[in-house]
């Protein structure tokens, strides 16, 4: 899959899920695991745009610096 495929699958599960569609249906939909749709809502939510278009985003878990409170 090249890096162009790569980003417009991402652009449609974002805009998919800003559509209210469950993860299970945007996975169906666009024949991908819905782990591959959890990641890539998680890191929309995390770092907006620029990390899921971006030509190198990080394969791994993404960091938002924010730190939860104690109970």
């Amino acid at each position: 899959m090249t890096a162009q495929v790569r980003q417009v699958l991402r652009a449609k599960i974002v805009l998919a899920a800003a559509d209210g569609l469950a993860n299970a249906a945007i996975a169906r939909e666009l024949k991908v695991s819905i782990n591959t749709v959890r990641k890539w809502r998680g890191r929309f939510a995390a770092g907006g745009r620029q990390l899921c278009l971006t030509r190198n985003a990080p394969a791994g878990p993404v960091s938002t610096g924010r730190r939860c409170a104690s109970p």
